[in-house]
């Protein structure tokens, strides 16, 4: 009676316990693969929609302030739009490089200028310049949006012809950035393009 009770309590043998652990090693790994995997997916998905979002907002930004670029000084008759930092009362004579800077003013106090002719001043917080530095958008110097890989601008006249001249043709701004997006283990940088045309409000004639 001793012995069957004995053979019928029997347990596993080592053959069965190592193909058992096998298995669950190959569950285990293949479970942890999956949500290797799906981090990664997740992390690139992040990157590139914080990346985009970020140029986005300041290409979204550039395009208001530019849309608004107002004369230098329309009391005196100084209707240049664009000039280099610094020197507002300079008239180009072609348009902005094609690649930055692009410096203009907005007319934020209402006084219809935004050089002050009498005391040769720029009124404050007037002039905007948008440039690119590395890989970082820059207005004013301060970064804006990071990831840029390119900044383009072209400019036409009221025709819809590129502009080669006299900036005072231009009436519509073309902006385009390329943006580099950072990419993770498995996954290299991808670029994304945005682009938007900018019909200048404040021309001039």
């Amino acid at each position: 009676m001793t012995r069957r009770l004995l053979r019928e309590e029997g347990g596993f043998t080592l053959t069965e316990m190592l193909v058992t652990m096998m298995m669950m090693l190959t569950v285990m790994f293949a479970l942890y693969s999956i949500f290797d995997m799906s981090m990664r997916v997740f992390s690139f998905g992040n990157n590139k929609i914080e990346a985009v979002e970020t140029a986005r907002v300041g290409l979204d930004k550039m395009a208001r302030e530019l849309r608004a670029a107002y004369p230098v000084d329309m009391v005196n008759g100084k209707t240049n739009l664009f000039w280099n930092t610094g020197a507002p009362t300079t008239i180009l004579p072609s348009p902005p490089p094609a690649t930055g800077p692009i410096t203009f003013g907005n007319d934020r106090n209402g006084n219809r200028r935004v050089y002050d002719s009498a005391t040769g001043v720029l009124d404050p917080g007037e002039q905007i310049t948008y440039s690119l530095s590395g890989t970082t958008l820059l207005r004013n110097g301060d970064p804006l949006a990071d990831n840029v890989q390119a900044l383009t601008l072209t400019y036409f006249d009221a025709n819809g012809a590129a502009v080669t001249g006299s900036p005072t043709n231009i009436r519509v701004v073309h902006i385009k950035l390329v943006v580099n997006i950072p990419g993770n283990e498995g996954h290299g940088p991808v670029t994304q393009t945005l682009e938007t045309d900018v019909a200048l409000r404040n021309r001039a004639t």
